[in-house]
């Protein structure tokens, strides 16, 4: 996979690679545009094949406990990519090594250690998700992030009934058939990156999340119950065959945000 890099914040894309590359913008911006703000976010891509075994000994016994559980090999790596990523971000943002960062998982629900990862103390906010052929983990200093990604699948337009708010499902059920799939797909991407910034995940229901339409750019438009909620959103740089979006709670509009393979991050032991 060729590095992507959007908008890059020179000083956060240092602390981790320990080098300085080359930048591109955002679609609709000028290559090499420049931003001098602290406002960044980063997502680090790899593929499930990425994971080694090694990475397992950067995890804690929840960590091995819960990547031991999976049956299928593939969700397994999907895991293992995931976690070894955010702790060998995290670990040389922090300046700590990877084992040593302090990630917890404590379910808000339950407070056992199959939540979702966050840092005490809040210096850095951290999201990962996994589908199909890709693993993704956002990190922030702005605020709560929550990040979604997911594979294209023909069956997804039977799902819109459960997904979508009523405004929504108008907007929908104009559409021509052959788009109604990949529609729904981006309506759930950008309702599920909401849900996780705000750390509410699937427990509450996504038609009381409305977004922007699919061939809009991706915004928060309401949320059931909550009329001040202050969510910025972006889209990512498409993988074939899936969707990505990011959301950061508290955020009005969408920040800078650098994208980088983290095949190099993974393939090398710290």
């Amino acid at each position: 996979m060729t590095e992507v890099l959007t908008l890059v914040t020179l000083s956060a894309y240092d602390q981790v690679t320990g080098r300085a590359t080359g930048r591109a913008g955002c679609a609709g911006q000028a290559e090499g545009l420049w931003y001098e703000t602290s406002m960044v976010c980063e997502v680090w891509w790899a593929r499930p094949e990425a994971a080694r075994p090694w990475h397992r000994e950067l995890f804690t016994a929840e960590e091995r406990a819960r990547a031991d559980a999976y049956r299928r090999p593939e969700d397994r790596d999907r895991f293992t990519v995931g976690c070894a990523t955010s702790r060998i971000v995290l670990g040389r943002l922090l300046g700590l090594p990877p084992e040593k960062v302090p990630l917890r998982r404590d379910c808000a629900g339950c407070g056992r250690p199959h939540g979702r990862p966050y840092l005490p103390g809040g210096e850095y906010h951290l999201s990962v998700s996994h589908s199909g052929d890709w693993v993704a983990v956002a990190v922030t200093d702005l605020g709560p992030v929550g990040i979604d990604v997911e594979r294209h699948a023909a069956r997804a337009a039977e799902l819109a009934e459960a997904v979508l708010a009523p405004a929504e499902a108008e907007a929908y059920a104009r559409l021509p058939e052959a788009e109604r799939a990949a529609a729904l797909i981006a309506y759930w991407t950008r309702k599920e990156a909401v849900l996780k910034a705000t750390g509410d995940g699937l427990r509450a229901p996504l038609r009381g999340v409305t977004v922007s339409a699919p061939h809009e750019p991706p915004a928060l438009l309401a949320f059931a119950g909550r009329p001040g909620l202050v969510m910025a959103l972006c889209a990512l740089a498409p993988r074939p065959g899936h969707a990505a979006v990011l959301a950061i709670h508290g955020v009005a509009e969408p920040p800078p945000v650098a994208e980088h393979d983290a095949t190099p991050l993974l393939t090398t032991p710290p």
